[in-house]
């Protein structure tokens, strides 16, 4: 198998089992890879595709944990931020909105990772500001993963609501941002049907073996992982790295 295929097969792998206990960082992860390989473009729908594909596995591992009233809260919004954003993608310069959502992420995630979190909790009544943010960031910049994880640090839900609920917002973001793509570039996913499949099947054997490890952990630590990925992404954001 060539090196171009083999590697991004990998990180499919290594991606899906890091990141299915943060409910975000599959795309984060993988993009870079893609891109050292592949153009932009193919880069991008590709990630995507595997990304629905794969929160679609996780949705059906876990869719009886699914948490319909956080659902209810991001749902439209969220749906319509992607669009927004889907639109806007490339036209606009990403690096001032990563900055500032870099500075937020590190602040939500210590909030989170010091405990600091159980005393001062966002109001639900601003979810709705979360979904739409998610949403938006979700088709413009790729990124809306970490504040969507961070919003629902907020509740206090099972690992396995989190996991579920961060997969069908997900799903929500990829679904409406992803026939753009394919309208702007409707051959890459017939000249890449090979690497497609295999990098999809990558990260379903990634999920399974996450799925494991999620049993194994407490809730506490659940969070903490979580909130500390957060924090990561965020300062590589607030820094320019990603």
């Amino acid at each position: 198998m060539e090196i171009s295929i083999l590697i991004p097969v990998a990180a499919a792998f290594l991606a899906a089992v890091l990141t299915l206990m943060t409910g975000f960082g599959l795309a984060t992860i993988l993009t870079p890879v893609f891109l050292i390989f592949y153009d932009v473009k193919i880069a991008i729908l590709i990630v995507a595709v595997v990304h629905l594909l794969n929160n679609l596995l996780k949705l059906s591992l876990f869719s009886r944990h699914v948490s319909m009233d956080i659902l209810k809260r991001f749902g439209v919004l969220t749906l319509l931020g992607a669009f927004i954003g889907a639109f806007f993608q490339g036209t606009m310069d990403s690096s001032l909105v990563k900055i500032l959502l870099g500075i937020s992420l590190v602040f939500l995630g210590l909030k989170e990772a010091t405990g600091f979190g159980e005393k001062l909790r966002l109001p639900q009544k601003i979810d709705f500001i979360g979904g739409f943010l998610s949403g938006l960031l979700g088709g413009f910049v790729g990124n809306q993963g970490a504040i969507r994880s961070a919003y629902l640090l907020n509740y206090n839900i099972s690992k396995e609501a989190f996991v579920a609920t961060a997969a069908i917002i997900a799903s929500v973001v990829d679904v409406t941002r992803i026939p753009v793509y394919i309208y702007n570039n409707q051959d890459i996913l017939t000249n890449n049907t090979f690497l497609l499949i295999i990098t999809t099947a990558s990260a379903f054997a990634g999920t399974f073996a996450g799925k494991g490890l999620l049993k194994k952990i407490s809730i506490k630590t659940f969070k903490t992982y979580v909130a500390a990925t957060i924090i990561i992404i965020g300062a590589l954001l607030t820094l320019q790295i990603m």
